[in-house]
């Protein structure tokens, strides 16, 4: 009766108070995020936050997560000694294969881009999650490939980070736009229904993107279960 109703109003207020709560901090670190891309990538900044908007659905990370890795990369990267618009390129680049990879190899895509953030301060050594063996020889070998006879001692970091980057992308190229496609999939369009309503909750993207995710996802659930097991479709 009455205290069920009670109760029942009172676990729905807590739920809904817990998720306003995250939406504001969410929303917080939307504004911090788009700050340091300004703060990072100058005049950039934009190309960044646009590619940010449309990570949720080719790469199934959000706004926020892009933005974070992105600035991390770029500020890395340019700490090594690279441009601000080499930086931006490589490290969007990279997210994107990253992601790529990373939908063909049945990996987390945060750990995906966990390895390319490593790769972005010269640590190469999880890369090879990502398929691509990363080590002194490999890159000067490489580098060699390139016209560039030096020895990777002899390298400024500037250089291996550079190359490293190249690297990964021509020996992941069989990779390209491989996520968009996992959105026909089970994993796939889940990952991009969960960065969708992140992006919601933080105000960087609209509930029509939410729905369209959650159609998506909903489809390809009760396709999934219907193979598996009609009876319980039906």
């Amino acid at each position: 009766g009455f205290k069920a109703i009670a109760t029942s109003v009172g676990v729905a207020s807590t739920a809904i108070a817990g998720l306003i709560g995250k939406a504001v901090t969410m929303a917080g670190d939307l504004e911090q995020q788009m700050g340091g891309t300004e703060a990072v990538f100058g005049e950039f900044a934009e190309t960044v936050q646009n590619k940010a908007a449309k990570a949720f659905d080719q790469m199934g990370v959000s706004a926020n997560d892009f933005m974070a890795t992105a600035n991390k990369m770029g500020a890395l990267m340019q700490g090594s000694g690279l441009d601000i618009e080499t930086s931006m390129e490589l490290s969007t680049q990279a997210m994107q294969r990253a992601a790529d990879v990373a939908s063909i190899m049945g990996i987390d895509v945060n750990a995906a881009m966990e390895s390319v953030a490593g790769a972005a301060k010269g640590n190469f050594t999880m890369m090879d999650n990502l398929g691509v063996a990363m080590n002194a020889t490999t890159i000067e070998a490489y580098a060699l490939s390139k016209g560039i006879n030096e020895s990777y001692i002899n390298m400024d970091n500037a250089t291996k980070v550079g190359l490293a980057m190249e690297m990964f992308l021509e020996k992941t190229a069989y990779a390209a736009g491989n996520y968009a496609k996992e959105n026909k999939t089970f994993a796939g369009s889940f990952n991009t229904l969960k960065a969708a309503t992140s992006n919601f909750l933080s105000g960087a993207g609209g509930i029509e993107d939410v729905a369209t995710s959650l159609t998506d996802f909903g489809g390809i659930l009760i396709e999934s279960i219907g193979n598996m097991a009609p009876s319980i479709v039906e």
